[in-house]
């Protein structure tokens, strides 16, 4: 016995008899079982009387359970249309691992069906993340959703802001080449560049030496759900970016990408980057 560690094991499911370890946490680990979230999830939805009915849920898990993904979509009251007829339903997202690998983190965020695109709303005024560690409250699900749901009109007016702010290519350019090299490398901003020129996602083909995100050759690969041919204004812009965050494999390296964006474009926002 290890005085000092534990470990995680998944108990006999269904056909599979099979005890299986999944990690090794310390002693000061708190165990939060996958079910318990949805359950207090649960619990909080209805605690602002939304009707069971209402809610669309979806769940990710890996294949022994050790981490949890769970969308809660609200109802259709709480839809919106961006302006282009393709709506975002909002969302409470739960997260949740049981081996260590990552935090508990509850947030409201956006969804685009059309694209499968997400942005965090809020950013932080919507969100909690913990470590299973002693302070850990579930009780603050609650808190989160509520305080979405205040958000949402500002939010609302947030992409009704975007949308007015047009963005040519002459003054996307300089803010690829340094604000969005710098936030999300060369890569990134390549691909961001070549989305908003012509709406297809592309691989960079030519050596980066000597060039720059905006005139490196590319070679395009499949088109962007969701996106027009050429990017007219900011909202546009923040679904080419929640697309290339939507692509990175590791689901915390998404979340992190997500939150950047308002951050990210907040510089074309204020009229600079031009």
């Amino acid at each position: 016995m290890n005085e000092r560690l534990d470990t995680i094991v998944r108990l006999p499911f269904g056909e599979d008899q099979t005890f299986v370890p999944v990690g090794v946490v310390s002693k000061d680990y708190v165990l939060v079982p996958h079910h318990t979230v949805l359950d207090v999830a649960t619990q909080a939805l209805k605690a602002v009387k939304f009707a069971p009915d209402d809610i669309t849920a979806q769940l990710n898990i890996t294949e022994y359970g050790e981490r949890m993904a769970l969308s809660l979509y609200l109802p259709d009251k709480y839809s919106i249309d961006p302006g282009d007829g393709k709506p975002m339903a909002l969302r409470l997202e739960c997260f949740n691992s049981v081996d260590g690998s990552s935090r508990f983190r509850v947030l409201m965020g956006w969804f685009r069906f059309v694209c499968s695109n997400g942005l965090i709303i809020g950013v932080t005024r919507a969100d909690v993340h913990r470590r299973h560690v002693g302070n850990f409250r579930l009780e603050d699900v609650g808190a989160v959703l509520a305080s979405g749901l205040k958000e949402f009109e500002t939010e609302k007016k947030n992409f009704e802001r975007w949308r007015k702010v047009e963005i040519t290519l002459d003054r996307l350019a300089p803010w690829v080449n340094k604000d969005l090299w710098k936030g999300w490398g060369f890569k990134a901003a390549a691909r961001t560049f070549h989305i908003a020129r012509c709406g297809s996602d592309a691989n960079i083909v030519e050596q980066y030496k000597g060039k720059a995100p905006t005139t490196i050759g590319m070679q395009p690969t499949k088109r962007v759900p969701g996106a027009p041919e050429k990017c007219r204004n900011l909202f546009d812009l923040s679904q080419i970016l929640a697309w290339l965050a939507k692509e990175r494999r590791d689901v915390q390296e998404q979340l992190e990408w997500r939150e950047q964006i308002p951050e990210l474009i907040a510089p074309l926002m204020n009229g600079k980057g031009a």
